[in-house]
């Protein structure tokens, strides 16, 4: 893969509760585990969370960014990351689509929340495509 594109990665999370409450107390513990071990993971470059604490829908929006594809996929599906996918349902309800979307995107940039939601709309408007797509249906990085 050329170094010229990293893989960036999102996730929505609709919480059981307030995301201040004490259900999510032991969530927001492993959270900041598994924060540390993932700036630690080879291939890591980016982390933000963005947490929206709405009474009529608590939901939180993960977003990282990777050197590649190999290594997101390793962290993700690896070590403490891969035991709390595992207990999720005991934080966060069942997805209203596509939990989360990858895309390729220009080293040395990141995105924001807005993109990131707006990848996500694209993944669950039309599917897997180069734009928005899924470990399950990856498409290789653009032409340099």
């Amino acid at each position: 893969m050329s170094g010229s594109y990293h893989i960036a990665q999102a996730n929505i999370l609709y919480a059981v509760d307030s995301l201040k409450s004490e259900t999510l107390a032991d969530f927001h513990e492993l959270a900041l585990t598994v924060d540390a071990l993932a700036r630690k993971a080879p291939g890591f470059v980016f982390r933000l969370e963005s947490l929206f604490d709405l009474p009529e829908d608590p939901y939180m929006v993960n977003i990282s960014v990777w050197e590649t594809l190999e290594a997101l996929r390793d962290f993700t599906y690896g070590g403490e990351h891969a035991d709390s996918l595992r207990i999720r349902r005991k934080w966060f309800k069942p997805p209203r689509g596509a939990p989360s979307v990858l895309w390729w995107l220009p080293a040395g940039s990141l995105p924001d929340v807005d993109e990131s939601m707006a990848r996500l709309g694209m993944l669950n408007a039309k599917g897997p495509t180069p734009e928005a797509f899924t470990f399950r249906r990856s498409f290789p990085p653009p032409l340099s």
